[in-house]
């Protein structure tokens, strides 16, 4: 454990209570940390801003990249969220370089208290390990789709030239 994980946790819980302001109804709260430097930071905003993606780590990732005026800013920091982080914030923290996430209250607590609310991400986290999950997948029009990603990464290339 950090010497200030304590610290920024609390922050991070104090953001969970502003998301309940209002009538947001949002408990989740988040603080992104690098070097001690609070790169961002926010709180659930699903219901204010009618977004299934505006978790409180989804705000915090937001509002760090416009903070830090790139979206690798946030490479290297740690996030602190008072619930552990469902399998969509946990991908963001992963596509965004996070390298540590310190949390209060698991996956479990969350679902024991609130399944009936939403809180169901043990039953995400299990979909996700499944081989098949719940919502069916297909592919289809791959030969026309790869041209198109292919010109990308040759554009990509070429920039990271310059």
């Amino acid at each position: 454990m950090e010497k200030d994980d304590e610290y920024y946790m609390r922050l991070a819980i104090e953001w969970s209570r502003r998301g309940m302001e209002n009538d947001n109804m949002g408990p989740v709260g988040a603080v992104i940390v690098r070097d001690g430097v609070i790169l961002g930071q926010g709180h659930n905003r699903s219901t204010l801003d009618l977004d299934v993606t505006a978790h409180g780590e989804m705000v915090a990732i937001r509002d760090g990249c416009r903070r830090t005026g790139r979206k690798d800013g946030l490479v290297g920091a740690t996030i602190y969220t008072n619930c552990q982080p469902c399998p969509m914030c946990y991908s963001a923290c992963k596509w965004a370089g996070i390298t540590r996430i310190v949390y209060s209250l698991s996956i479990d607590d969350t679902y024991a208290v609130g399944k009936e609310f939403g809180f169901v991400d043990v039953e995400h986290y299990a979909d996700v390990r499944r081989e098949r999950s719940d919502i069916p997948q297909s592919q289809l029009l791959r030969e026309e789709a790869l041209p198109v990603l292919e010109e990308w990464a040759r554009l990509a290339a070429l920039q990271s030239q310059l």
